[in-house]
């Protein structure tokens, strides 16, 4: 079944195709050392900041359900980079904009 009416669409029963199976590609060994490890700490009822060695990179800001990932050590010059659902991955995704 299609959602068009063109007679020009392609059917979606096809046979099916025969040879050998393929594999997964294996998995990507894991960096050995990614940097510093990044710090939250609440700075107001809806913000976090992000510290790396005691020096700010950046914010987390929580605006109703999302956290707003910010990059920058002031916090009202900083630039948004991401808009996530949890605080973990507001935290990767603010360190992975720092790469």
């Amino acid at each position: 079944m299609t959602l068009t009416a063109d007679p020009r669409a392609r059917r979606t029963a096809r046979p099916a195709r025969s040879g050998t199976p393929v594999s997964a590609p294996p998995a990507a060994p894991a960096p050995a050392h990614l940097g510093p490890s990044l710090t939250t700490v609440r700075a107001l009822d809806d913000v976090y900041r992000v510290l790396v060695d005691g020096r700010t990179v950046g914010y987390i800001q929580l605006a109703g359900p999302v956290y707003v990932c910010l990059l920058g050590e002031v916090y009202n010059t900083s630039l948004e980079v991401a808009q996530c659902l949890d605080l973990d991955t507001a935290v990767h995704r603010l360190e992975r904009a720092r790469a």
